[in-house]
């Protein structure tokens, strides 16, 4: 019976659209449909120009383009020369060529950061992390995304995304040097020879075809006019861009069914093969399927306030880029897309842009991040949001905070003729408006991002109140991040879970049920409220001062411990520049194991007391203090990498650490991009004792603010004048139900 209650679940997670979708490309897949079809147009010679597009020729695919005949957001990208080197800067434009020769010399680009030994042309088949690899000849139709004897699949897809052509674009526009266009197109030709259409593994994923569309259309453009770009180069580039689109339009339907970024991928891909190459035979279905799928994708997964519904800001990201790249391309060939999808993306990234910090350009790592940046154009850290931010504001007409710098070079690329809209009377700042489950509060550089939403699709992580502290550009409270999706346990997407984010467990359980690597039940729902303190609640009493569209204090819930009868409630409150209190409530009776955890970042700690606890991390120019105060006694530790390295502030017993040992392989790491992990520190607070139960963190930055306990209230002074005052005894049973 418990098994078919999940069964149901599941069914109704996916929904019978989606689910019947899915059904089909399975039964596709598992029936050898898929394999007989796709073996009807294997090899080149059903690709042939003659075939795909029998009205033209060579040279006029390539003349007809270097006449402007074909236009893109660039007519010659060795034009943008003077501009790229003003955006760059000496060192930024000396940087951008380093980078384009190691690739010539066969390091790699992967996931925004990582770079590996693939050579040049890559080994496409061979996974860089582990040696092993791929037959060209497997089929596709066959293959999962990882396996025993090649391992997560994505490390060898990864250089087909063919991105390291973005730093080959950009270096070849301010140096001219031709070794960079040949290297494309060399590539090309080693890609083609080597996974024939139809045939091998890089043919898995239509949303990989679809970002190879995108990357071979920007390469071609960016050296239209160089001596390496022949008519027979254009006419393979134009027959293998063919065979892509023909590619993604044959698992549409999944695509469809996953509602993901996916959906957007595949719908830019085909209306890009539509629009830029009309002399296919089938440019005109594909430009009209690609519109329409994009447009599914924008109502289905874009709210009107801007949210992104897969609830990751890397993937909101990517989103936004493929949106850009739409607009940006309508405008230059006159062609009118749904007004809805303009203004979905408007509101998208505004959403964004409020959780920005202003200082460092860094987001919080909320979400699923599998390394996607798929436009490389600025010569800033794979984490910086302002490319995005800036790119917007060209593409959408509106002014930003953000003054000139390198961050503006993806503009250029997209919108050579136009400038950045830097500020202006025009700009009037984010609303700060609360966001449906998501929420900032703080005073300037000293803000908090919290998660608090109520799920109307299957959600990718179980993280409801978590929290994400910033001061200065430093994100001193974070979110792990990802790491890898198809590695060995606990690293199969193991940073998805309760343990690892800023909020509280309870029993050692997540806050819903995991049915899978990606898939989530009994879904936590919370709810919640930012605010001023001009309008004080009964647990604080403060004296900071913020206007009513810059809220200073977070009050919310999750209902995610239901089936253990507790809930928890969270109130997260700046006060002044120097300090945040986090208190957080878990109501309801019984005794219950209690966990707080926080992440931050990999810093000189110590301990000064253990009651209450106090750690003290150590950034460059200032001291964060941590303290931890509880209702009920409670217990702390601090671990990094996964392992206690406070060993004498942990008081377990036995059968408790062998039970938590798995568990905390996972606490003191973080992961900025995916496959790269690092250590931070994790810290973490453990109570074992009845509800209701009372918890309090206070971090201060900095020596001014102190704190006492005075009988059951935790007092904050400042030159021994009190500033803040909140209560250590837990809401009252009386209270719990409300």
């Amino acid at each position: 019976m418990a098994r078919l209650g999940t069964l149901w679940q599941i069914g109704r997670t996916f929904g019978w659209r989606d689910g019947l979708l899915r059904l089909e490309y399975e039964l596709q897949r598992a029936s050898g449909l898929m394999s007989r079809r796709v073996r009807s147009v294997r090899g080149w010679e059903s690709w042939d120009l003659t075939h795909i597009a029998p009205k033209t020729s060579p040279a006029d695919l390539l003349n007809i383009r270097r006449q402007g005949g074909r236009p893109f957001f660039f007519s010659d990208s060795r034009s943008l020369e003077v501009q790229l080197k003003e955006v760059l800067g000496a060192h930024g434009e000396e940087s951008t060529v380093t980078e384009a020769n190691r690739i010539l010399e066969g390091s790699l680009p992967f996931f925004g950061r990582l770079s590996f030994a693939c050579g040049f042309p890559p080994r496409w088949f061979q996974n860089p992390v582990t040696g092993q690899r791929v037959s060209p000849d497997r089929s596709w139709t066959q293959m999962r995304f990882a396996a025993d004897d090649y391992g997560d699949l994505k490390f060898i897809l990864e250089p087909s995304r063919f991105l390291f052509v973005y730093p080959l674009a950009r270096a070849y526009s301010v140096s001219g040097d031709e070794r960079f266009p040949e290297a494309f197109w060399s590539a090309i030709e080693n890609w083609a020879a080597s996974s024939p259409p139809m045939s091998g593994p890089l043919w898995i994923c239509g949303q990989e075809s679809s970002l190879r569309i995108l990357a071979w259309s920007f390469a071609l453009y960016a050296f239209l006019r160089s001596p390496a770009t022949t008519p027979e180069r254009v006419a393979l580039l134009l027959s293998m861009i063919a065979v892509h689109a023909w590619r993604t339009m044959q698992t549409v339907g999944y695509a469809r069914s996953q509602r993901s970024n996916h959906l957007f991928s595949e719908a830019v891909g085909l209306w890009t093969a539509g629009t830029l190459y009309p002399e296919l035979t089938d440019a005109a279905g594909w430009q009209k399927q690609g519109e329409r799928l994009l447009q599914e994708a924008v109502l289905d997964q874009i709210t009107p306030g801007g949210a992104y519904l897969q609830d990751s800001f890397n993937y909101q990201r990517m989103v936004l880029q493929l949106l850009f790249w739409t607009l940006r391309l309508a405008e230059i060939h006159k062609i009118q897309l749904d007004p809805e999808i303009r203004a979905r993306t408007v509101a998208a990234w505004e959403f964004i842009g409020e959780f920005v910090d202003s200082e460092s350009g860094h987001a919080p790592n909320h979400g699923s991040n599998d390394g996607s940046c798929i436009f490389p154009l600025a010569a800033c850290d794979y984490g910086d949001y302002r490319p995005l931010l800036s790119l917007g504001s060209c593409v959408l007409n509106r002014p930003t905070a953000l003054p000139p710098g390198p961050w503006d070079e993806a503009a250029l690329w997209l919108c050579a003729e136009k400038r950045v809209p830097h500020p202006s009377s025009a700009w009037v700042g984010p609303s700060r408006t609360a966001k449906p489950g998501y929420y900032r509060i703080g005073i300037g550089n000293f803000w908090a991002f919290v998660r608090a939403g109520r799920y109307t699709r299957r959600p990718f992580q179980a993280d409801q109140l978590h929290v994400d502290l910033w001061w200065h550009g430093l994100n001193l409270a974070r979110d792990a991040g990802t790491y890898l999706y198809n590695g060995e346990p606990p690293w199969n997407n193991g940073l998805a879970g309760t343990a690892v984010h800023n909020t509280v467990m309870v029993d050692r359980r997540d806050q819903m049920r995991r049915a899978g690597r990606f898939l989530w039940l009994d879904w936590a729902q919370a709810s919640g409220r930012s605010f001023s303190t001009s309008a004080s609640t009964s647990l604080s009493k403060p004296t900071s001062k913020t206007t009513a569209d810059s809220p200073d204090c977070f009050e919310g819930e999750h209902d995610g411990y239901r089936r253990l009868g507790v809930k928890h409630r969270r109130m997260v409150q700046c006060v002044a520049e120097e300090a945040w209190i986090i208190v957080d409530d878990l109501l309801g009776a019984d005794e219950h194991e209690l966990r707080l955890h926080w992440l931050m970042p990999d810093l000189p700690f110590a301990v000064t007391s253990d009651s209450p606890f106090c750690a003290v991390l150590s950034a460059e120019n200032v001291r964060f203090r941590w303290n931890v105060l509880s209702s009920s006694p409670g217990s702390a530790a601090i671990l990094r990498a996964g392992k206690n390295v406070a060993t004498g502030l942990a008081r377990r017993d036995r059968d408790q650490d062998q039970d938590q040992d798995q568990d905390e392989e996972l606490l003191g790491w973080e992961s900025p991009t995916y496959g790269e992990l690092r250590p931070a520190i994790s810290l973490i607070y453990r109570v074992q004792a009845l509800l209701p139960v009372r918890i309090v963190t206070v971090i201060l930055a900095g020596e001014a603010l102190r704190i006492r306990q005075s009988d059951s209230n935790l007092v904050l002074s400042r030159d021994a004048a009190q500033v803040y005052q909140v209560s250590l005894s837990p809401v009252p049973i009386d209270r719990a139900s409300g």
